[in-house]
Formats: structure tokens, C-alpha cells, sequence
């Protein structure tokens, strides 16, 4: 469970929090106020994804000279990928007050 920055009650689950973005929010059930996640360490923990993904495009892709077996080893990257960025999302991105633009 995750602290809410607004009244420290532990209130947000793994998977409430691996849905968040910066743009996105979720209320607190203990306060009910929004609490969302800061967008460059969103972003930073996000890398190990589009990296598995682009390596998987680039190196399955040349090694079989097929785009349809590319476009699958992208999907497998994408996997890898998701598989890596939940602990890392988990262990640098905390949970904060939005900004003003965020999204409800």
C-alpha cells in the first residue's frame, strides 16, 4: 500500500498506482483528495519499455528479414519491457499532489 501525500493514510494499492500517469489521477479514500505521480520519473521509469520494445522490432526483425515477425518481436519487447518498468515505477516514482493541469 501507498501513502497519500495529502493525509499520509496508507490508501493506494500496487495497481492503483501502476495505472497512474502524470496526466491521470486518483482520489484518496481516506481524504478524498487527487494525488497523481510526477511526470519526469513517470517518464524515466518508462525507458526499460520502449527499449525492449525497439530492440525487439530491430534485432528479431533483422535476424528473420520478416516484418511480421518484427512486429511480433516487438510485442515480446513490449512484454520484457512491462516486466521491468512495474518495479521500477514501483521503487522512483512516489505518489504527489497534482499539478494544476492534471486530468480528473
Amino acid at each position: 500500500m501507498y501513502e497519500c501525500p495529502w493525509c499520509t493514510q496508507k490508501s493506494f494499492s500496487f495497481w492503483q498506482k501502476q495505472t497512474l500517469g502524470p496526466n491521470r489521477t486518483l482520489r484518496c479514500t481516506s481524504c478524498t483528495r487527487h494525488v497523481s505521480v510526477p511526470w519526469g520519473r513517470a517518464h524515466l521509469a518508462a525507458i526499460p519499455l520502449f527499449v525492449c520494445a525497439v530492440a525487439g522490432l530491430w534485432f528479431i526483425g533483422d535476424a528473420f528479414n520478416s516484418k511480421l515477425i518484427a512486429l511480433a518481436g516487438a510485442f515480446v519487447g513490449v512484454a520484457v519491457g512491462m516486466v521491468l518498468t512495474m518495479p521500477l515505477y514501483h521503487a522512483i516514482v512516489p505518489l504527489v499532489k497534482p499539478e494544476s493541469g492534471a486530468r480528473r
